[in-house]
């Protein structure tokens, strides 16, 4: 059964649908976020940077993101992605359910557990989602990265990020 035809872009070439779908959704979940910090303070304490600081910059690029691969697909598609040939590729369920669990599972668990423990089994699983077997490695990773931004946001910036059943052994 024949598809019907996309409106032609100025390259002559059909307009490339599931991309401006993507750059549309770039740019809601940009305005939603600047939308949910414009609330918050932006100083405060004594490191000066209060709650709103990072998600005010976080929804700013995602709207100058969102922007520019707006423009990209607007102007031919994105460079070098055949969307007619990525109709064909089949969805990677297996992978999918891996990171979509990762995240579940670490939504579920960062209060609790904490955010070293639930940032590291989130990597892991995201990790696993892209293929890698090395579970150690993976999780000596996670535990180092999630370590560094613990470290960043509780001792440099002054920000509590949940320390969860380590509470009584991290400083």
């Amino acid at each position: 059964m024949d598809q019907p035809a996309r409106p032609p872009t100025t390259t002559g070439r059909p307009r490339p649908g599931g991309q401006v779908a993507v750059s549309a959704g770039v740019l809601v979940l940009g305005a939603l976020v600047l939308a949910g910090a414009w609330d918050l303070p932006a100083g405060g304490g004594y490191a000066q940077v209060g709650p709103g600081v990072v998600p005010r910059i976080v929804g700013g690029v995602l709207l100058l993101l969102g922007a520019m691969l707006l423009r990209e697909a607007l102007t031919g598609g994105f460079r070098g992605v055949d969307e007619e040939a990525e109709i064909h590729v089949p969805m990677d369920w297996k992978a999918f359910g891996w990171v979509s669990a990762g995240i579940i599972v670490y939504g579920l668990l960062v209060e609790r557990a904490g955010f070293l423990i639930a940032s590291t089994l989130l990597f892991v699983a995201v990790a696993r989602g892209f293929s890698s077997r090395r579970w150690l490695s993976n999780a000596a990773i996670g535990l180092a990265v999630a370590a560094f931004i613990f470290a960043v946001f509780n001792y440099g910036l002054g920000l509590q990020l949940p320390a969860g059943v380590l509470r009584g052994v991290l400083p």
